[in-house]
């Protein structure tokens, strides 16, 4: 009878834990069409908050398209893309991917970016799943869509930008060192060392949110008991954790560590980490991060602006540094890896929250890190600590980056190429390949083999096949290893046969 209790009181238990899990992600993350005063998809996302009603667009075609790849467990998947697509503009025209997170219809940049004639593509029907695939299946799936985009027939292959905020960061970042074609980038609070953020500091951060389970029941019973208001009261229970936003998060993010099954395999968490892919970086970006940001800490930026103490709401004790002794460069910032010279950082103060700015950048440096300096971390924070209506203008930038398109804006670096060749090998440690199953599916050998191909192509048709044949002979040349050396010639002599008939 006992056992019989036990077993009938953890059933019982499972399914409040399985509702409360339900009624969470609802209430931070709420559907378009029951959505909160606070929209936290876009916090997370680094989107602008609506102000206000928006009306309907007008003369702006909507299409949501199928993406195709194949997953981690070898099976074809799907997701799909929403496509914004201005009628009045001539085609093909300059494409905006917003990679990872979902931007919808009243994002306040959308807006923006339709307005200036620019198609505008990101995923939808965003489920926090995707943040526990980060750096396997939510990784090829992007650059799944980045690549059906580029075969479309709407797109200016010539001027195409990336632009996204927190894990969207971190995607755009990777997406920046693992492809070539890309005009420019614009990176939000990335993540920019995922063993820093997700091995290190995430468990941290659960360590002191120790009581997140009482919480939750807490808050489920106060969201079910006040009618209405349940849900904001549900928000106001939640901020009874010690890091209350870091608490709502973390969890999302556990199941990216099956990726790394070897957690000494520090091989891999470079190859995930784009601090440890400075090297393929070959189109300029601009990098946005804000001091108080306790989801990312600024750190795997740069350590010149760290407050050396956070905040007096923070749990004494807890640190946001990154540990120099971390192995390799997972021990090091963002801007300690980028080459000095073509990099430029820009400390900035916030003065006012509310006030409007035009994106800062120096157009004669491919890396610009922008530093917003508005005080130490604070447990009450996301990506900010402070509160503001006030919107960074990216137009300027991104005009002047498509104005320029590929030929002027992309550089071709040795590490880069020799990434492409692997890839071509189906030997990418990002990006996987499967063999006998669907050739015509992104994640196939043979369509990675064709997207090196075009992706080479565009360059040589940019500059020249000589200029090309020159710079991978030099990449190939330096390498040490024999073997290696040879299995990189074998697989640029077959390219240069398929360039030929191009």
């Amino acid at each position: 009878m006992r056992k019989m209790i036990k077993i009938v009181g953890i059933s019982i238990l499972i399914v409040i834990l399985l509702i409360v899990g339900l009624k969470i992600k609802n209430t931070l993350f709420p559907s378009r069409d029951d959505s909160s005063e606070l929209d936290m998809d876009k916090i997370f996302a680094q989107q602008a908050q609506s102000q206000g009603d928006i009306p309907p667009l007008e003369n702006i075609e909507q299409r949501t398209i199928d993406i195709k790849y194949i997953n981690k467990d070898s099976i074809v998947d799907t997701r799909q893309l929403r496509l914004y697509i201005p009628e009045d503009t001539e085609q093909p025209m300059p494409l905006i991917y917003v990679p990872h997170y979902e931007m919808t219809e009243d994002a306040l940049e959308l807006r923006k970016y339709l307005a200036e004639g620019w198609m505008v593509a990101s995923p939808t029907n965003f489920d926090n799943k995707y943040n526990g695939q980060l750096t396997d299946d939510d990784l090829v799936f992007n650059n799944a869509a980045l690549y059906t985009l580029r075969h479309m027939e709407e797109v200016d292959h010539e001027r195409i930008a990336l632009i996204g905020g927190s894990a969207g960061g971190y995607t755009t970042l990777m997406l920046n060192a693992l492809q070539m074609g890309i005009n420019a980038s614009i990176a939000n609070s990335p993540i920019t060392n995922v063993y820093f953020n997700f091995y290190q500091y995430f468990p941290e951060g659960n360590k002191v949110n120790d009581n997140m389970g009482w919480v939750m029941l807490k808050g489920f019973f106060k969201m079910i008991t006040a009618g209405d208001n349940g849900e904001k009261e549900m928000l106001k229970t939640m901020m009874d954790l010690p890091i209350p936003f870091l608490g709502m998060v973390s969890g999302m993010f556990d199941p990216i560590l099956e990726n790394f099954p070897d957690k000494e395999d520090i091989a891999r968490w470079e190859a995930f980490s784009p601090v440890g892919l400075t090297d393929y970086f070959s189109s300029p970006m601009v990098i946005n991060h804000v001091t108080s940001d306790v989801l990312v800490p600024i750190d795997q930026i740069s350590r010149r602006f760290t407050y050396e103490e956070n905040g007096n709401s923070m749990p004494d004790g807890f640190s946001t540094r990154l540990d120099s002794s971390n192995p390799g460069v997972l021990g090091h910032s963002l801007e300690e890896e980028l080459p000095s010279e073509l990099t430029r950082t820009e400390h900035i103060m916030i003065t006012d929250p509310d006030k409007d700015s035009i994106l800062p950048y120096d157009s004669k440096k491919p890396f610009n890190l922008n530093i917003y300096d508005d005080g130490t971390v604070e447990s009450y924070g996301s990506h900010r600590a402070t509160s503001g209506t006030g919107v960074t203008d990216d137009i300027p930038y991104l005009r002047d980056m498509f104005s320029r398109s590929l030929a002027e804006t992309e550089m071709l670096m040795p590490s880069k190429l020799l990434l492409l060749l692997d890839r071509y090998q189906g030997r990418s440690v990002q990006l996987p390949a499967h063999e006998g199953m669907d050739d015509t599916v992104y994640g196939s050998l043979v369509i990675y083999q064709q997207e090196v191909v075009e992706e080479l192509s565009q360059w040589a048709k940019n500059h020249s096949m000589d200029e090309l044949n020159h710079f991978v002979q030099n990449s190939i040349t330096n390498i040490e290893d024999e073997a290696a050396k040879n299995r990189y010639a074998d697989a640029w002599r077959k390219i240069k046969v398929e360039l030929s008939r191009m």
